[in-house]
This record gives structure tokens, sequence and C-alpha cells, in this order.
């Protein structure tokens, strides 16, 4: 499947791919932990005045504690671990409630979208990325999870059907459990992820600019946060693709 990835991206994948597996406490601590570090960096690189730094450390602990009620719908989390390794981690009493562990085509479908993840963060290798304060980082929030889940999206896509001869979609096929459809009712659940629209839209985007211009150009945005898409560029991926060929 490495290799399925590789080809499809055009991106090559780290020497070792790490992939953990975790107790929901473990779970929460390991994503606790990465969201420290990116808010310690924040504060490091940038001249943030003290009400800004306590709000987001506030903001960081309400967040957290919901984290109880998010991991039945998580597949997989893939972070920058303490030793600056990326790696992915995965609760498997999550993937019993989101009836992967009952189908391998959406396990592999799951796998294969964090392998995508995996090569992303080796290509952007010391571009940031992930912050807590994107204006100041001149950086499109919006952009950063549309190309990244997008991406990924678009890629287990391709490697599913050549692994199966159609495309795998684990949200129409896998049998939830009672626990998963329970968390996920819970109003404003998915604010804590990436939107929805985020993956289809990037998705979307993603195709459009492989099927014209290639994986080449696509994979140039891993480099320059610059060349993230705009908000309005989400839509009109004609124009997004334009801008960042110069």
């Amino acid at each position: 499947m490495a290799q399925h990835v590789v080809e499809t991206t055009g991106l090559p994948l780290p020497p070792e791919i790490r992939f953990r597996l975790l107790t929901p406490k473990e779970w929460r601590s390991a994503g606790l932990q990465h969201r420290e570090r990116i808010l310690q960096r924040d504060i490091a690189d940038l001249e943030l005045p003290p009400e800004k730094i306590n709000a987001m450390f506030g903001a960081l602990r309400i967040s957290s504690a919901f984290t109880t009620l998010v991991w039945p719908l998580v597949l997989g989390q893939t972070i920058k671990a303490a030793d600056g390794r990326t790696e992915t981690t995965i609760v498997p009493r999550a993937l019993h409630h989101s009836g992967l562990l009952a189908d391998e085509q959406c396990l592999t479908q799951m796998i294969a979208h964090e392998l995508v993840h995996h090569a992303q963060a080796e290509a952007r290798s010391g571009v940031i990325w992930h912050t807590f304060f994107p204006t100041e980082r001149k950086i499109s929030k919006h952009g950063v999870a549309v190309s990244l889940e997008g991406h990924a999206s678009w890629a287990d896509q391709q490697v599913t059907t050549r692994l199966f001869g159609r495309p795998i979609d684990h949200r129409q096929q896998a049998p939830r459990s009672w626990r998963y459809r329970l968390h996920d009712s819970i109003p404003g659940i998915r604010r804590l992820g990436p939107p929805r629209e985020a993956y289809e839209q990037g998705a979307r985007l993603i195709a459009h600019a492989v099927q014209t211009h290639g994986t080449d150009l696509v994979n140039r945005a891993w480099k320059d946060s610059a060349l993230l898409p705009a908000t309005e560029e989400i839509t009109a991926p004609e124009t997004w693709c334009r801008r960042i060929a110069v």
C-alpha cells in the first residue's frame, strides 16, 4: 500500500512509519501534548500579548475536556510526537465503534489516508502549518485543513480504487456502533475537528489540480504556506492552479 501512496501523490514517505495503538486516555494525553507543543512554539516565535496567550491556554483546556466525547469518532490522528517524528495515534476501540474492524476495505482506506499525512509531513519539513495564531503567521487556516484533508481524501480514493477496483468510503460502508452514532449526534461535536467540507471540497480541488496540471504542481504547496488555497480559490481550483504555477 505504501508504494501506491507514493505513486499516487508523487511524495516520498519517511524512512520509518510509526503507528501507535493507544487507550482513549493515552490518546487524549498524546493529543493534548501535541497541541501544547504547538502553542509553546507559537509563544516562542511570535510577539504575543499576555492576554492572548492566557486566553489560548484557557481555550486549549476547554477543548481538551471535550476529547472524552470525541475519541470514538476519530479513526486516526497523525501528529508530531515529542521526539519530532510524525506518528499516527489510533484507539482500537474507536476502530470498533466506527466499524472499521469489521470491514477490511474501510480499514485500508483509513491507513492509506494516514500514510498520505506522513508523506505530507515529510514534504513540508521545516515549514510551519499548524498554529493557534494563523493571522499572525499569515497562514490560511481554512487552506491548511482543505489541503491536508482534501489531498489525503483524494489520494485514499485513488489508492483504494487501485486495490479494490472502486473508491472506498467508510462513511457509507462501515457499520457504526450505537456509541458512535450517539457521540456523532452531539450538537457541535464535529466542530472540534476539520469540517466535513474540508475533506469534500479539498478532494475536488486536488482532483482538478492533478488532472489538469499533475502532482508536481500540487506538491509545490507543501514547501510554502503562501501557496495554500485562499478561501475563494477552494471553489475556483483553476484560479489557485494559475497562482501557484507562477
